[in-house]
């Protein structure tokens, strides 16, 4: 009976002491500008991420490009401490809805040679909006060579 008493005690005491608004208040989520555009980190772009099934690259594509006037795309990574990458654009002219595949090396006339020592793969995407806000959402890519 003493013990239960004294836990409530400690517990009523706590409460008191301890602002649970202050402890669990989150950061106020402020866009940033640029040049009078509004850019906007981790936006919700449509976009779907996934490896290969062999783990050598990986294919992305969009649930849906409305709203989207087009879409720049940084992949890149290192091998054995040299700078690798691809990039490119996607507009709703050349099949937004498409997958992509990006590999982690280079092929030619269906030759792949594929790079390892894989280190610091990322993934970004630079959305333009047709409203004119630029949204950008980044994947830190896993490596497996």
């Amino acid at each position: 009976m003493r013990k239960t008493l004294w836990l409530i005690l400690i517990v009523f005491t706590m409460g008191f002491f301890l602002k649970p608004d202050s402890i669990y208040a989150a950061k106020k989520f402020v866009t940033k500008k640029t040049a009078g555009k509004t850019v906007i980190s981790s936006g919700s772009i449509p976009s779907i991420v996934k490896y290969r099934s062999d783990k050598l690259g990986i294919l992305f594509s969009f649930a849906n490009f409305n709203g989207i006037e087009s879409a720049n795309y940084s992949f890149t990574y290192n091998s054995n401490g040299n700078p690798q990458g691809a990039g490119g654009t996607i507009r709703a002219s050349n099949n937004p809805t498409s997958e992509r595949e990006l590999l982690f090396g280079t092929c030619s006339t269906s030759v792949c040679n594929y790079h390892s020592g894989l280190t610091n793969a990322r993934l970004v995407l630079t959305v333009k909006m047709t409203n004119g806000n630029t949204v950008t959402k980044s994947y830190r890519i896993k490596t497996y060579r």
